[in-house]
């Protein structure tokens, strides 16, 4: 089989942009790096990272594809940021469904909240307004800019870092959930939600794990997968413990055609695996099993030694999350002896037992492991999406070949699901020549080659279409053609989707080993590969704006730049506001102690109890005596920080994350060695900070820490700022000299 697949002033500023150049062409092995896949292949994989996309529709298998063909199909690699962030602007309106809401929960007692924003993205495709954020933010940052969600008490924005047409580095709010954008008609660009960042809201989360979720997707000898666009009630509820069902029924109620509530986002995998009984089939850790009359009806694994545990492993492999499923089998057990036993796992976690056979001879067994189970507190498999049945087979008597007098055996093993899936992440049907692209990677040594069979279905102006091709050869090419057709003009697809003239039903993949004769054969790579590089932009018209109100502009780069301070001093001394404010930092409220905090900021007297407050304040409230700290700037304060800084490092973010924004700030020089330490184990954005804060500090420490960034760190934000972090210490030194 395939391998596993492992799958960033003069003539001493030249040398700067030379050493940010240059990174591309390095390894990038030193520092975390985040957006790792999964892209391991199984010994029971005959057709491996199977894709099927479109030209004129993201392709959403990771982040990074996401993003790189939005920015393609809307025509704008070639464009200022603003018009990039637009973009995705306008396709996540169109991929994602604000009509939801409420968290997701996955796990055998579905209490475990859904982070991972791929995940989010691709197999539930609705949230709420935090979800909806996680899930944008890593697609911005997918595309090499910082991005966070932004969150107050109450609600979240996506907050996206990016160059203004002043040539201003700035961040700005997009919010998902209510559909609109910040709007600053001053200078006609996306404003911020709060003025400065972070007036009253937190840069807070980065829940996206380092490992993501993808749509990778493998075949098996016997597996079919069909992906509906019309779901028939196989979903998952939002709320923990899946409570939400019942407090929301009528959102997701099943009836047929049904495209509203859950279902304008919602779409149905039927994944069947009927694994022939044979060696190619069994995943790892299969030990002491062999098929008797591998090429007959009856064939059936028993194990080689008498006495001696037999386990065959089958794995159904994701992308999708589970709803339902079932595992039929056909057992023999022979002696009171004799071991056959069926077990699951979910995930990786451990084997639990589905079924032992007490009863001698033969049994046919059906096992639900779906929301049945469930509800009914026995072994299931509902949000799961790794499976893996075990088959433990053990016997006293004779065994071997033809010859077998008594034994243990399984046949006719099947394992059935139904998975949930985004709909609006799959390629979906433009009016006009729609031109698809199949690829995999396949085993070219193999004993038996295997033949990609894709069956597509959809309708056109109301007429039920299908196209059928068997692929022996990637990458293959086919088209779709949708003459004389619009689309809708549609001002919310969170209701309404894929309820066009041309419109996509499903498709279904199987993989096989003859071929039929006169199959389609593929269109030409020269012909159809330019079109994947085309733009055809949606024509969706998602421009909503919010306005910045009262004229409430920026008046200093520092407001919208993400880094601390945020503005100058103002020193004042009024005794009995500064009594207030310091009450007030005690008062119940989280939101209360937020803004005394910052506040606080303006009254130099204050820095001893913001220097108490900080050993005690929340990961948020953090930020907030940063804030204050960074604008009155006094050296007292660098010791405390520094020993927060060394005691929750990249946990205490969000807060900790802006410690050396205040170090840099009071501008002890003595403090880089502290912030250099750690970075080869600090997470991104981090070092994006610490990156900031070297270039303010200078010294030859943090030259070399800079260069080291520049050439070494695999998240292009981190690398352009310590490129501009070096600039400015170098442009110091050439003015010195």
């Amino acid at each position: 089989m395939l391998k596993t697949v492992s799958t960033c002033v003069g003539v001493l500023l030249l040398a700067v942009t030379a050493a940010v150049a240059s990174a591309q062409d390095r390894p990038l092995e030193k520092y975390p790096r985040e957006h790792i896949y999964d892209t391991t292949v199984g010994p029971d994989e005959a057709i491996v990272n199977v894709s099927l996309v479109s030209n004129r529709w993201p392709d959403c298998t990771t982040m990074e594809s996401a993003i790189a063909s939005i920015f393609r199909i809307e025509g704008v690699n070639d464009k200022p940021d603003q018009d990039k962030a637009f973009a995705l602007w306008k396709w996540y309106r169109i991929l994602m469904s604000a009509t939801g809401g409420y968290y997701a929960y996955e796990g055998p007692k579905c209490d475990k909240l859904v982070w991972g924003p791929h995940k989010i993205f691709t197999v539930y495709g609705h949230h709420q307004c935090d979800g909806l954020s996680w899930a944008m933010v890593p697609l911005w940052q997918a595309a090499g800019y910082m991005a966070f969600d932004e969150a107050s008490h109450g609600h979240t924005t996506a907050s996206l870092r990016y160059r203004d047409a002043d040539g201003v580095l700035r961040y700005h709010s997009f919010d998902p959930q209510l559909r609109v954008y910040y709007w600053d008609p001053h200078r006609k660009h996306v404003s911020v939600r709060t003025l400065p960042v972070m007036g009253h809201t937190v840069m807070r989360h980065l829940t996206a794990p380092r490992h993501l979720h993808s749509l990778r997707t493998s075949l098996r000898w016997g597996e079919t997968i069909q992906r509906n666009w019309q779901n028939t009630g196989h979903v998952i509820p939002s709320g923990k413990f899946g409570r939400q069902q019942e407090s929301r029924a009528s959102y997701y109620a099943y009836k047929p055609g049904r495209t509203r509530g859950i279902y304008a986002a919602v779409g149905e995998q039927v994944q069947t695996y009927a694994p022939p009984m044979t060696s190619e089939a069994l995943y790892k850790g299969s030990t002491n099993v062999a098929c008797r009359h591998p090429h007959a009806t009856g064939a059936a694994m028993y194990p080689i030694e008498a006495n001696k545990l037999g386990v065959a492993i089958y794995r159904v492999a994701p992308p999708y999350a589970v709803v339902d499923a079932t595992v039929e089998a056909t057992l023999i057990k022979s002696l009171p002896t004799d071991v056959c036993r069926l077990s699951m796992s979910r995930d990786g976690e451990p084997w639990i037992t589905i079924f032992d056979k007490t009863k001698l001879g033969v049994e046919v067994v059906a096992i639900d492991l779906g929301r049945a189970a469930r509800k009914a507190g026995k072994p299931h498999v509902y949000t799961a999406y790794d499976i893996r049945i075990r088959a433990e087979l053990k016997t006293t008597g004779p065994v071997g070949g033809h010859r077998i007098v008594r034994n243990v055996r399984m046949r006719n093993l099947k394992i059935k699901t139904y998975r949930m899936f985004n709909k609006r992440t799959l390629p979906n049907l433009m009016p006009g020549e729609n031109f698809f692209r199949v690829n995999a990677e396949v085993d070219g040594t193999a004993a038996r080659q295997p033949v990609l069979k894709l069956v597509l279905n959809y309708e056109l102006k109301g007429e039920k279409k299908q196209q059928v091709h068997q692929i022996t050869k990637f990458p293959y090419y086919f088209k779709v053609d949708a003459p004389g057709v619009k689309l809708r003009k549609i001002t919310n697809y969170d209701r309404d989707f894929n309820n066009e003239q041309i419109r996509m039903v499903s498709y279904q993949m199987s993989i096989g080993s003859v071929l039929k004769p006169r199959m389609p054969e593929s269109l030409p790579a020269a012909e159809v590969e330019p079109k994947f590089k085309q733009a055809f932009p949606h024509p969706f018209n998602a421009v909503n704006q919010r306005l910045r109100k009262n004229g409430d502009y920026e008046t200093d780069p520092r407001q919208t730049n993400g880094f601390l301070p945020q503005g100058d001093c103002k020193r004042l001394k009024d005794p009995v506001r500064l009594a207030e404010l310091l009450k007030q930092l005690e008062t119940p409220s989280r939101y209360g102690q937020w803004r005394a905090a910052q506040a606080l900021g303006d009254y130099p007297a204050a820095v001893d109890a913001l220097l108490a407050a900080l050993p005690k304040g929340d990961i948020d409230m953090v930020v907030f005596i940063c804030k204050a700290l960074a604008k009155i700037a006094d050296r007292k304060a660098a010791p405390a920080l520094l020993a927060h800084w060394k005691k929750l490092g990249s946990r205490g973010a969000p807060g900790a994350r802006y410690i050396p924004d205040v170090l840099a700030a009071i501008g002890d020089a003595s403090v880089v060695p502290d912030l250099v330490a750690p970075l080869k184990s600090m997470r991104f954005d981090f070092r994006f900070h610490i990156a900031h804060a070297l270039g303010e500090l200078g010294g030859e420490e943090a030259e070399k820490a800079l260069r080291d960034l520049i050439a070494n760190d695999p998240f292009k934000p981190v690398r352009e700022e310590a490129g501009r972090a070096l600039k400015k210490i170098l442009s110091r030194k050439s003015r010195l000299r």
